[in-house]
């Protein structure tokens, strides 16, 4: 064969090797975004905009990419397939779980394989099988196909895979530095300019990969148009004064007693729901030391999920609904490890501070901001967890277990803050409790017959939760120590995703807390209906009667107000609802200094630094 003809052949090859990757590319594209859709399948009717579909040009390049490295097209779209497929899958369960897609900061989780695979049914021994079966038949496939080209000389030589690598990498470089403009300039995304409440809903409508690249490098929240550092040091020094007048009431620190924050996972009272129980809620205790004490409900935008976000929103007193996008940002994984203050209700403790959490620590970025946030110690599974049963044939640490660790802590003397993240009533719900007394009976008419048993399990789950918190409330109120206990549910379970149509989204967006003070304190205390999280601990210190630093002056003048949600442009009080131009003057300069000092702190300068948001006499 002439030279001539192997060049024109090996030309010919090349195309048709491009037009393959191209034709897959679209394929995959196509999948990604039926992943957004139950069963993988299009809404009829569904709207799209310009970017629905676009994409294709960075699965290409992937898979360029990989080529350029294997000098193997088969091996390179078989690779880009197989993560491709496992993308699609874990988008799907993401939609199905919690009605939200999955995010570029998400994509980590790939280093948490425990925590992907409680997901599906199958066990670590043969997930490994399954990797490493696979990698050894691309391995092999890999050998095979170089092996036959060579023999009919259709190797591409380094040369070329050289510069086709230069040339993958500079484009995907380019992609990633500047997401934004690949995504409004070539995948025709425009992004939204009203707040955007349902993530999914749009990424249906703009496409899989457009809506994630729109996650890359977000801008979280808009900055405040009085933003300078003039303005922060005028705030600094006007909730300063503030400061003062609350501590002349106040003779106490925090710091002199011991607080548990308790998070109990999915934790929703049947309550919210009329008609969902045809029999006495599950959770009878902790309703009633809500209602003798302090509490009532919480506002959750999230249902299944969105646990480190209402974590975070406690701990630091930040809204979640300040930001562009609240349900689809996660604060740990996507932007707190870098910001410039960490200042948070630690910052009240002289004592130790322990972090509880019967899982994983990998997820969600959690020990390294433990300790930029100041926690002494963290105990989880692999590290100071003792109790470690489980409830019937459940996967989680129960909460009973949980209990006797929090207890073994709290009695320390050098504890000072125990903030604790349960466990027991995470998903799934296919593990059942023998031999409980209290036998849930769900309304058929208002419940999905094919959930049934699920909630069945939930709910008898949660009872036992009740019955842990019972005993861990008894116990610490016995303490010769003066104790607090900030408990509450950080979001409805999954069990109830997608059923806005059956019950009102409001109902489904609220979850059961209290504050409980040891030795008679918090008896007789007030109601809140749907408060923002991030007005508990200033709610515990207002009253505990508990110093307050410059910025907890601030968020106890805005409880003051009767506001109970900050938003980007609205708030929320006892009389609804409100637009910014609905606020009085006055009201509006304290949200505006809400939402500067919020910037300050987490995208600002840090021009406040950390003593406004330390209790300093």
């Amino acid at each position: 064969m002439s030279l001539l003809k192997k060049r024109l052949m090996l030309i010919s090859y090349f195309i048709l090797i491009l037009i393959i990757m191209g034709v897959n590319s679209a394929i995959v594209v196509d999948w990604l975004n039926k992943s957004l859709f139950v069963d993988y399948i299009i809404t009829d009717g569904q709207g799209f905009t310009d970017s629905f579909g676009n994409g294709i040009s960075l699965v290409f390049l992937i898979t360029v990419l990989l080529y350029a490295i294997l000098g193997s097209a088969i091996v390179s779209i078989l690779i880009t397939d197989i993560l491709a497929c496992g993308l699609i899958f874990a988008n799907n369960v993401k939609v199905l779980e919690r009605s939200e897609f999955i995010t570029f900061s998400e994509l980590r989780t790939i280093a948490s394989p425990k925590e992907l695979l409680s997901f599906v049914d199958i066990s670590a021994g043969s997930a490994v099988l399954v990797v490493a079966v696979t990698l050894l038949s691309i391995i092999l496939l890999q050998w095979l196909v170089r092996k036959i080209i060579k023999r009919f000389s259709l190797l591409i030589n380094w040369k070329f895979r050289t510069i086709l690598l230069v040339i993958s990498i500079s484009f995907l470089a380019a992609i990633f530095i500047k997401p934004n403009y690949y995504n409004a300039h070539v995948l025709k995304f425009k992004e939204p300019h009203l707040h955007n409440w349902d993530p999914l809903y749009r990424a249906r409508q703009d496409g899989f990969i457009p809506s994630l690249i729109h996650t890359v490098k977000p801008t979280y929240m808009d900055e405040p148009a009085a933003y300078t550092k003039e303005n922060m040091l005028g705030i600094h020094q006007k909730y300063g004064k503030l400061q003062k007048n609350i501590n002349q009431k106040r003779n106490k620190s925090l710091s002199d007693a011991q607080t548990i924050i308790y998070l109990s996972e999915s934790l929703m009272d049947p309550r919210q729901l009329p008609g969902l129980l045809l029999n006495e809620s599950p959770i009878p205790f902790i309703n009633e030391t809500a209602k003798k004490n302090i509490g009532g409900t919480m506002y959750s935008p999230y249902i299944g999920g969105g646990t480190a976000n209402i974590e975070w929103s406690i701990l630091t007193s930040f809204s979640l609904e300040v930001f562009r996008q609240p349900q689809i940002v996660t604060p740990y994984s996507d932007f707190y490890a870098s910001s410039k203050n960490h200042s948070s209700v630690l910052s009240y403790y002289d004592h130790n501070k322990m972090a509880i959490h019967p899982y994983t620590a990998e997820l969600y970025n959690r020990k390294s901001i433990y300790d930029a946030v100041g926690f002494d110690d963290f105990l989880y599974l692999k590290h100071g967890i003792k109790h470690k049963e489980k409830l019937g044939t459940q996967q989680r640490v129960s909460d009973e277990s949980l209990t006797q660790d929090i207890l073994e802590t709290a009695d320390k003397s050098e504890e000072g803050l125990i903030h604790v993240l349960s466990m027991q009533n995470h998903g799934p719900y296919d593990g059942q409790i023998k031999n409980m007394k209290y036998q849930p009976k769900i309304n058929p008419e208002l419940y999905p017959k094919e959930k049934e048993k699920e909630l069945f399990n939930y709910l008898q789950a949660i009872h036992a939760s009740d019955t842990a918190v019972e005993t861990m409330v008894k116990s610490l109120e016995k303490s010769d120590k003066e104790v607090n206990v900030l408990f509450y549910g950080d979001h409805f379970p999954g069990l109830f995703t997608g059923m806005e149509d059956r019950f009102t989204e409001k109902a489904l967006q609220e979850t059961p807390w209290f504050i409980f003070m040891n030795h008679g304190r918090s008896k007789g205390g007030k109601q809140f209906e749907g408060l923002s999280s991030s007005f508990f601990v200033p709610l515990l210190l207002k009253e505990g009667g508990y110093r307050v630093s410059p910025y907890q002056g601030l968020m106890d003048e805005l409880l003051t107000r009767d506001v109970k949600r900050v938003g980007r442009n609205y708030v929320v009080t006892d009389e609804g609802k409100l637009a910014d131009s609905e606020l009085s003057e006055g009201l509006l300069k304290l949200i505006q200094d809400y939402r500067m000092v919020q910037y300050d702190a987490l995208f600002g300068h840090n021009w406040l630094g950390d003593d406004f948001y330390r209790d300093s006499e």
